[in-house]
């Protein structure tokens, strides 16, 4: 068929065409166009944001340097001025102080990190009194060298913890600190520096090395600062000796710095990165100096840049760290890249509904005429037999009027189900494992006649011996599209069915002779083993009567009354042994078991076929649960039967009185790599406390009964190397269930019989 073309006789009728063509697409086209809308709209978006966050990084990494580079700088501005200070103090002139003062006051101007700076003597302790005087007199108030104990904060803040400085052999008090810091109210002034536990390790370590720099301190104003430290020598050059060269100093120059104002960023970048200060040593936990905004949940899902830097001369690291944002996330950006994703997305769309306008136009047309054609080609040959035809899965799709006649059953209650719920077959007697047809059928794709003794059990329960055969149905492209099942009842032939039917009753009077022989082996095989300790009974008197007679010929005087009633009871006790012996030859005949490939299904329809009278005599309604494509077992088709057949018989007798009517319920199933067949009914139960004695011999819950069945049956099963085990239903009735596994998979064979 052509291709249907869009006619155009004018914009407007082509604008309304084309809205139509649209609607009417399918669900996979529309969903496709939304996809490619998706995709271009992400492409669009993932480019902007790349582009975005490209800006950033580079952002990010020249604030790096502006950070680094500035901090470098004003750090150099502090340490020309401590050295300047060093060197004011080395001369040692008169007016000193007042220069470093002046010094300072000229510094705060450009370095706003400058807390204090000043030059701190070293003092002896035959000093120390001088020292204190002078130093009152210049600050107005009365001065001492004090010592402070620290908490868990390097601040100098406890009032209550200034304590006088012991004697020492030498001291370094803090006794200046410009500009502004020396007023009288500053509580530090007198702290020996040398003995401090903040920063006597940074003290001694400037004095032996010329320069050190202290922890990050808590000054007054709760900032956070840094002490850099230099050391003033009386004799220059000093030693090249740590220890000689601490002997030669005089004081140290000591200069406070803010950390914030020495690491700060500029103000554009304010509160966008978060600094950190952290020692190399990793001595003390981080200092954060700076704290980035919160940029929301969604602004996580980007990966955090992160930076470290080192400071010169300074035993610390830079961290500056950035969290990457949705910053040019702008509400007309995704307005244009939603606009730009919709052109391939129409396109696509049209393109996939003409595509597929096309393509269901063609082949339903196609498929309509085909399929109509081939069933009308099948009916017409089956036209005198019944014909049912399904699909691949089995499923009923016809059947004609000749089927609904043999099945009993209306077409409106067949169709769309399986095939195997409303024509079962099964097979009487049948020994080994049958195939089923319409499975073989669809397999192989080609015709496969039904056997010879298949029958069907019509919805009514009435069984319909059928011949026929099933063909495949296949497509025009030559796929399997289904199957043709084709039968025709074969009672009007009577001859050929007399012929059947005699040889059918043939094998079943043979089938229940070797039923009963192998009932009586198995029973024997209990019964031997039950009364075996009947037989060691007249060994053992044998035994003593023998011993007697032995010690009685050992006398001087023989009593030869004795001696003959001991051997008379010996020979008594010997024949009574061989009786036993010859009523159990006389009562079986061995012979091996013949194991073969089994098909678990029919062995049970073998044996509920002998049960067909006694099921209706009292009135028990069967229940069959057949699961298809059933696994072979291996075992002796006589012995399974027989163990099948009596476990049904006493399910028969346990529902004698029960009412309205009994209820047998048969089961097959697989359980991995086992087969399990459940015999249930409704009847009474097994008895609580004797439910763990009922396999044993010579025990039965029956008035009459030998207790050697359920026995026999146990016996049977684990020849098989299976298990009989059985139990309680919930409410009320019996359950056996028997447990074999299945053989091995080149034996297998797919189960023809359901029910």
């Amino acid at each position: 068929m052509p291709d249907v073309e869009v006619p155009r006789p004018s914009p407007l009728r082509a604008l309304k065409t084309h809205l139509q063509l649209l609607r009417a697409s399918t669900a996979r086209s529309k969903w496709l166009g939304a996809l490619c809308w998706l995709l271009a709209f992400g492409l669009l978006l993932a480019h902007a944001l790349l582009q975005d966050l490209r800006q950033q990084r580079q952002a990010f990494h020249q604030a790096t340097e502006l950070l680094l580079q500035n901090s470098s700088h004003r750090l150099r501005g502090s340490e020309l001025l401590q050295a300047e200070a060093a060197d004011i103090a080395a001369r040692a002139l008169d007016d000193g102080q007042e220069r470093i003062r002046a010094l300072a006051l000229t510094a705060t101007r450009n370095q706003p990190q400058l807390y204090f700076i000043g030059y701190q003597p070293l003092v002896g302790q035959e000093q120390r009194a001088d020292f204190e005087a002078r130093l009152s007199q210049r600050l107005g108030k009365r001065y001492a060298l004090l010592d402070y104990l620290h908490g868990q904060h390097n601040d100098w803040r406890d009032p209550a913890a200034w304590r006088p400085a012991p004697p020492r052999s030498r001291y370094l008090p803090l006794s200046m600190a410009e500009p502004g810091l020396g007023s009288t109210d500053w509580r530090e002034m007198g702290l020996d520096l040398l003995n401090d536990s903040v920063l006597s390790s940074s003290i001694n370590r400037a004095l032996g090395h010329l320069q050190a720099s202290s922890p990050t301190l808590r000054l007054r104003n709760g900032e956070f600062g840094i002490a850099l430290f230099q050391t003033v020598y009386r004799i220059a050059p000093p030693s090249p000796v740590p220890m000689v060269r601490i002997e030669q100093a005089a004081g140290v120059v000591m200069q406070v710095l803010y950390l914030k104002p020495l690491l700060a960023l500029p103000p554009s970048l304010a509160g966008r990165y978060s600094l950190q200060l952290l020692r190399r040593d990793g001595d003390a936990a981080p200092l954060r100096l700076a704290v980035e905004r919160d940029s929301g949940r969604l602004a996580r899902l980007l990966p955090r840049l992160s930076h470290r830097g080192a400071l010169p001369s300074l035993p610390y690291d830079l961290v500056l760290e950035r969290q990457l944002q949705f910053e040019r996330l702008s509400a007309a950006e995704l307005a244009l890249c939603m606009l730009f994703a919709l052109l391939p997305a129409y396109l696509l769309w049209m393109a996939l509904s003409l595509l597929e306008y096309n393509r269901q136009a063609r082949e339903q047309i196609q498929d309509d005429i085909f399929r109509e054609r081939e069933y009308a080609s099948v009916a017409l040959r089956g036209i005198g037999d019944a014909v049912i035809s399904v699909d691949t899965r089995q499923i009923i799709q016809y059947l004609n009027p000749a089927a609904e006649t043999l099945l009993g059953l209306p077409a409106a209650q067949a169709l769309q189900r399986r095939l195997q719920q409303v024509a079962p077959l099964h097979y009487e007697f049948s020994r080994q494992p049958t195939q089923d047809p319409m499975e073989q059928a669809i397999a192989s794709r080609q015709v496969v006649h039904l056997a010879q003794n298949c029958y069907l059990k019509r919805h009514s329960g009435e069984k319909l011996l059928v011949e026929g055969s099933v063909a495949p149905l296949l497509g025009r492209n030559g796929q399997l599209i289904g199957a043709v099942l084709t039968f025709r009842d074969t009672a009007p032939i009577r001859r050929r069915m007399l012929a059947a039917l005699e040889a059918s009753e043939t094998r079943l009077r043979q089938h229940e002779m070797e039923l009963a022989r192998v009932a009586r082996i198995n029973t024997m095989g209990e019964m031997a083993s039950g009364i075996a300790h009947e037989i060691n009974q007249p060994l053992s008197a044998i035994m003593s009567y023998c011993q007697a007679g032995l010690s009685l010929l050992d006398d001087d005087e023989i009593d030869m009354a004795m001696l003959r009633r001991a051997l008379t009871s010996s020979v008594n006790q010997a024949d009574r042994a061989g009786r036993i012996i010859h009523r159990l030859r006389e009562f079986v005949t061995r012979k091996n078991q013949q194991l073969a490939p089994v098909q678990l299904n029919q062995a049970v329809h073998n044996a509920l076929s002998l049960l067909d009278y006694e099921l209706q005599d009292h009135d028990i309604h069967i229940e069959q649960n057949f699961a298809p494509e059933l696994p072979v077992v291996y075992a002796d088709t006589i012995q399974l039967e027989q163990v099948v057949l009596n476990l049904a018989r006493n399910a028969v007798e346990a529902m004698e009185h029960t009412r309205p009517w009994g209820r047998l319920n048969i089961t097959t199933r697989k359980q991995g790599e086992r087969v399990q067949l459940i015999i249930s009914d409704n009847g009474s139960g097994i008895p609580a406390d004797k439910l763990d004695r009922i396999f044993d011999p010579f025990f039965s819950t029956k008035p009459n009964g030998m207790g050697l069945g359920l026995a026999i049956c146990q016996t049977a099963i684990e020849a098989f190397g299976g298990k009989l085990s059985a139990g309680n239903k919930p409410g009320s009735g019996a359950e056996f269930i028997i447990d074999l596994p299945c053989a091995a998979r080149s034996m297998a064979v797919p189960s023809g019989v359901e029910a």
